[in-house]
């Protein structure tokens, strides 16, 4: 006899838990449902199985194998087509052909007797037979109605009303079946079990059994039932293998696999079960818990009634009730989960939040430090105040921003510009990136507007076309530098600079209510392609420098492009500035266009070896849309952000004829001071990017303090390339090669830390510290900026999307700009806790 079990659907009802997994993969007791079915049928003898694949084969194929592993042999049929239960089983063909079989769901926890039903199968010289079970409520199941002398089915009745219950007795998915039984289903035909083929035998007279089994048996349909299996596993209800060694202790059963471990002053009640590797911190209290692999619980945590998938990370003091955490999942020091909540593969809870009960947070969410979530956190949501942050809208493409949403941005902005006015679009060479531009799209032509799609091209290029075009407005969509999982949609206003708060608000109101209105059947927007854009953008560059300068000078320069769109522009242009240039990672690689922390500084570091080895000029990153440049000097060093700005606004001051500067608060003293010395104009700015692309109305010169330079009378936008070219020419004119003018610059030493804050407190804090610096020097540009002396400040501000403040402070040397920073923190949390 072969077993054939039926691995699972899509486990609609499971989710979240199983987006990235099928059903029958999803653990119990740190063993997926499916393995315990495999181990019940090899417990009775049953070794020869065959597996019906539907959603994510691949995850069961390569758990199990051969099957070898499992004291079983496996064989896999994936499903082509919907062919119901029975035609399933049927197109399994010759790997069945012949056998009598014993049908069992992937997805179901039981301990049935299976050498029971079949003897009396046997016994009965039954056809097909049906094991049987009492449930409480049976209306979601299929109810069996029985000859009590000769167990011969008498009735079938699917998923009944409470008025059509005549008995509890209900269809456990386990069948014993002859081969004649699945020769009555005519093969590559959807037909079920419940539905078409156990009716029909029952008309025909068949002999058709049902055997009412004794045991557990839970369907592990929906997060209920799930919850319902472990507590049943814990209590000792269901007999099923537990991994591990087995140890009681006062008041508690503890199963730990190999390398698990606990530490003295934990407190275990009920039973505990500890995978692999797993371990548990001092002070901790588990009640009924079940720990995955790999999962780390903090001193002091609290779990009760808790399921850990495997790689999960408690913090210390994290309380933990009724709850089910996915694999990989973070909750942080000091958290509250309530009652029957969801926490999804990769979801983050932050320090001192809370969730509330009966929430699900879906896979790779976050909920902030001091957060209170009262409210699931699904697909296409986000735990933020506004879908704009700035001019972006941001999210993890068909996740938080699906096609679908993209089309309504689409339309609200196309809204906000009016039937018959035209926009750019454009994105980065990543395909999530032209899904969403072409959903984008697709919302713009509905709303009545023109579409110039620029498709691959770099930001300050489609900011030029904006800025010297027909187009009233523009986006761009990439893959983020920051985040490889999140995708972005710059918004940019007619003049090429990012789009106005007020803009942005009245396209998220559209875009909620979406009340905006379509054009009629004749009056679609249609779609152009440009073809002289970069023309353009290269004519108007080279006449706004002075060429014959630069191409005097023969810079040698290596230049990394990050794999970015800026490859297709760039060199063409230092090309005609006669340089000798040596590219790195120019050409295009859409899974590279994010970077972390450390790929950046690896980044940096080979760049620099490279330059000191063939003795360039100077050493180029240019981010992957164009619009951010970090230096590197002749001798190889790695320019900070704020040293490349002091650089830039004194050789432009020096030899550009730039008089007035605009500068952000987080910039260091010695920018603003190189401006006063030079007796040019200092315009203070915010920090965030319409701020400072604002101010380019007034200034020569845009400055930030992260790389970006706005040089207004090419275009009022951040541009790498211009930038990097106008250091250029600022360098011939000085006749110093960079490392000489960076030396020129004083060390500068700032640092940041961040304050997680409540937002209904923000204001609070930031009244408390308008009084208490009511006396001191400080501006009130961008947060508070409280200056301590000449080249001393702090400056706090509330970060405008997340519910935190940031804190960054300037000393004249390190410990002094630490001892600032630590300063604030403490007042922050102080004012914030006093509340």
């Amino acid at each position: 006899m072969k077993g054939v079990i039926m691995a699972g659907g899509f486990g609609t009802r499971l989710k979240p838990l199983t987006i990235h997994r099928p059903k029958p993969m999803v653990p119990i007791a740190n063993r997926p449902i499916m393995e315990h079915i495999v181990e019940l049928l090899r417990r009775h003898g049953i070794t020869d199985l065959v597996s019906i694949l539907y959603f994510q084969p691949e995850h069961i194929i390569d758990h199990f194998g051969d099957g070898s592993a499992f004291g079983v042999r496996m064989q896999y049929v994936t499903a082509e087509a919907d062919y119901g239960t029975a035609g399933a089983v049927r197109n399994a063909g010759a790997l069945i052909e012949g056998e009598r079989v014993l049908v069992i769901s992937g997805d179901v926890l039981t301990d049935f007797d299976l050498g029971a039903i079949v003897a009396e199968h046997d016994a009965r010289g039954a056809e097909a037979t049906i094991a049987l079970t009492p449930v409480e409520n049976p209306l979601a199941f299929g109810i069996v109605i029985v000859d009590r002398d000769t167990g011969r089915i008498e009735r079938f009745l699917e998923k009944p009303t409470w008025g059509e219950v005549f008995s509890d007795t209900i269809n456990t998915g386990i069948y014993v079946l002859e081969p004649e039984a699945l020769e009555r289903v005519p093969p590559q035909t959807n037909v079920d079990f419940s539905k078409d083929l156990f009716p029909q035998m029952l008309r025909e007279g068949a002999r058709l059994f049902g055997h009412v089994a004794e045991g557990y048996w839970r369907d592990v349909g929906n997060l209920n039932e799930y919850r319902a299996a472990h507590e049943d596993v814990l209590a000792g209800r269901v007999r099923v293998s537990l991994r591990g060694e087995h140890r009681a202790s006062a008041g508690a059963d503890l199963w730990g696999e190999h390398g698990a471990s606990v530490a003295r002053e934990a407190k275990l009640v009920g039973t505990v079960i500890l995978g692999r590797n797993a371990r548990v911190g001092r002070g901790a209290v588990l009640e009924n818990v079940v720990v995955g692999a790999g999962s780390e619980i903090g001193e002091g945590a609290e779990l009760r009634g808790v399921v850990l998938w495997e790689g999960c990370r408690i913090g210390a003091g994290a309380r933990i009730s009724e709850t089910v955490c996915a694999a990989g999942v973070r909750v942080g020091d000091g958290a509250l989960v309530r009652e029957n909540c969801i926490l999804s593969d990769r979801s983050e809870v932050g320090e001192l939040a809370v969730v509330g009960p009966n929430v699900k947070v879906w896979p790779d969410k976050v909920v902030e430090e001091r957060a209170v979530l009262t409210h699931s956190l699904i697909w296409g949501e986000a735990w933020e105040r506004s879908l704009f942050h700035g001019a972006r809208v941001s999210g993890m493409p068909n996740v938080e921003l699906t096609p679908e949403i993209a089309t309504r941005l689409g339309g609200a902005f196309g809204a906000i510009l009016g039937p018959g006015a035209y926009v750019a679009t454009s994105r980065d060479s990543d395909r999530a990136s032209r899904m969403i531009n072409r959903a984008l799209i697709t919302g713009f032509i509905s709303a009545g507007v023109n579409v110039e799609d620029l498709r691959e091209m770099p930001i300050p290029v489609v900011r030029h076309a904006v800025n010297h075009g027909r187009e009233a407005g523009g986006i761009h969509v990439r893959r983020s530098p920051f985040d490889p999982k999140v995708v972005d949609i710059l918004f940019f206003d007619a003049d090429g600079r990012d789009l106005q708060p007020g803009k942005t608000q009245s396209i998220e109101r559209l875009f909620g209510r979406e009340d905006f209105p379509r054009a009629g059947p004749d009056g679609t927007g249609g779609i152009n392609f440009p073809t002289r854009v970069v023309e353009g953008y290269r004519e108007h560059f080279l006449s706004e420098i002075d060429r014959s300068l630069i191409a005097e000078h023969r810079f040698t320069l290596v230049v990394d492009f990050a794999y970015g769109t800026t490859v297709a522009v760039f060199p063409g242009l230092l090309g005609a500035l006669q340089t000798e240039t040596v590219s790195l990672d120019a050409y295009a690689a859409p899974g590279r266009l994010s970077r972390s922390e450390e790929e950046f500084r690896e980044s940096l570091a080979r760049l620099g070896g490279i330059v000191r080895s063939i003795d360039a000029d100077l050493g180029l990153w240019i981010d992957p849309g164009g619009e951010v440049i970090h230096l590197v000097d002749d001798a190889g060093r790695a320019l900070s952000p704020e040293r490349a700005q002091a650089v830039m606004v004194g050789l432009a001051l020096d030899y550009l004829d730039v008089r007035r500067v605009a500068i952000p608060v987080t910039s260091p003293a010695v920018v603003a001071r190189i401006i006063r010395e030079r007796g040019a104009e200092l315009i203070w700015t915010k920090t965030e990017h319409h701020a400072m692309m604002a101010s380019a109305t007034q200034a020569d010169l845009v400055a930030g303090a992260r790389g970006e330079f706005i040089f207004p009378h090419f275009i009022p936008a951040y541009d790498g390339m211009f930038s990097a070219v106008r250091l250029l020419e600022a360098l011939a004119r000085a006749g110093v090669r960079l490392g000489e003018a960076a030396d020129r610059v004083p060390p500068i030493h700032i640092r940041q830390a961040r304050v997680a804050s409540p937002w209904g407190r923000k204001g609070a804090v930031m009244r408390q510290l308008i009084e208490e610096t009511e006396d001191a020097d400080r501006q009130l540009v961008d947060g508070v900026k409280v200056w301590v002396g000449d080249d001393e400040w702090v400056l706090v501000i509330p970060h405008s999307h997340k519910p935190y403040f940031v804190i960054t402070a300037e000393g004249v040397d390190e410990a002094r700009a630490e001892a600032l920073v630590a300063e604030y923190v403490r007042k922050v949390e102080r004012w914030r806790d006093d509340g």
